[in-house]
Order: structure tokens, then C-alpha cells, then sequence
């Protein structure tokens, strides 16, 4: 498939870009700064862009199957209205080019599924992961209101773990213990699975440990 990765940088962005060339996809990389992108290979293009500039949008969204972002605010304590725009943007240019298939990194300490995280992510979430949460409730509303075949995946807390493919995911799960946790690389395959995982179409699953 021809994919499109916002948020390409990213240490979950960089995952999901290099699981996604091993698996032979051709993959355009949306990068603020491609220095920052560490990957080269002959399946990979880079795009140097803003995601608040919506022409630039709307130049890279075309002719692809499907859309990822694992975007998210330069700092869990500050909200970043440009990523909430960012995101706007890419969901009106998807639109406007007929491109369906959006699959959008969120987390799990948004408010719908934050019972479900943990004690721990529970607290935090509300206290001083709040502007996190804040915006990605936001980012999640654009979407939901969207003509588009989105999956919006809530991940636990993110670690630079190795891979193992064991994980728990699904619309209903709940942590183990007083955290919900999960390695990057872990998320990454779920996340590259939903392109032929039609079952979470416009759903909201959760992965975990």
C-alpha cells in the first residue's frame, strides 16, 4: 500500500515507519525536519511540511490508501492548538481527495477510557497529563465528526521496549496493574494491522499489556 505518516519523527512515528517498509508498504513520511527522520530506504519518501499549512496537506495526502498520525504536542504540559489544527487539516484534505482510511494514535487517559488505564493513568490524566488529555479528547472530536473510515487507537503509556507481538487490545480491556503500559514498537504493529483489520472501522480499541 501507498501510506502516508504524519508525525513520521516521532519515536512511535519512526516504528511505525520502519515496521511499515519492512513489511514492503510505500511510505511518504511527513516530517517538519527530515534530519530528524533517521530511516533511509528506496520504499520511503520525505515530505517536509507543517500540518497547519493545509495546502502542504492536502499536497501529501494525495494519491495514497491510507493516513496515519501518531502526532502529538512537543510537551505533555502544554496544550498545542497547532496539533489540533494540524489534524483538522488532514482530516479536510482526506476528505476533499477521497482518501478514507484514517488510523490515529491517541491514549488512553482521555476521558472515555481512562477508568480502564490504571489507578496511576487515572490520577495523572486529570492532574498533570490534563493538557495531554485535553487535546487529544480535542484531535478525537474532529475525527469522529468526520466522513471518514477512521480507527482511533488509545494506546497505555508508551516505553522504548523491544517488540514481542503480545499484547491485549480491544474496546473493553482493562489494566493489569495500577498502570496500563505498552512498548512503541508493540503499538506500531497493532496500529499497521488495522489497514487490513476492517473489525475497528470508525471504533475506538485500546492496547495494552
Amino acid at each position: 500500500m501507498r501510506i502516508l505518516i504524519f508525525g513520521a519523527s516521532g519515536k512511535t512515528g519512526y516504528e511505525l515507519v520502519r515496521q511499515a517498509l519492512e513489511q514492503g508498504h510505500h511510505i511518504t513520511a511527513f516530517v517538519r525536519n527530515p534530519s530528524n527522520l533517521k530511516i533511509a530506504h528506496i520504499n520511503l519518501q520525505v515530505f517536509q511540511g507543517d500540518v497547519t499549512n493545509y495546502k502542504l496537506v492536502t499536497d501529501a495526502v494525495k494519491g495514497h490508501d491510507a493516513v496515519f498520525s501518531t502526532l502529538g504536542a512537543a510537551s505533555p504540559f502544554k496544550y498545542d492548538q497547532s496539533v489540533v489544527d494540524g489534524v483538522s487539516n488532514i482530516v479536510k484534505a482526506m476528505e476533499a481527495n477521497g482518501i478514507m482510511r484514517f488510523i490515529y494514535m491517541s491514549a488512553i487517559n482521555v476521558e472515555e477510557s481512562r477508568r480502564n488505564a490504571g489507578l496511576l493513568i487515572r490520577v495523572l490524566g486529570t492532574t498533570l497529563l490534563r493538557t495531554e488529555t485535553a487535546g487529544h479528547e480535542a484531535r478525537e472530536k474532529i475525527i469522529r465528526q468526520s466522513r471518514l473510515d477512521w480507527t482511533l487507537v488509545r494506546s497505555a503509556k508508551l516505553s522504548d521496549g523491544k517488540f514481542t507481538g503480545k499484547y491485549r487490545s480491544g474496546e473493553d480491556i482493562k489494566a493489569k496493574g495500577i498502570a496500563a503500559g505498552i512498548s512503541r514498537a508493540d503499538v506500531a504493529d497493532f496500529l499497521l494491522r488495522q489497514l487490513t483489520n476492517l473489525s475497528y472501522i470508525r471504533k475506538v480499541p485500546m492496547v495494552m499489556y
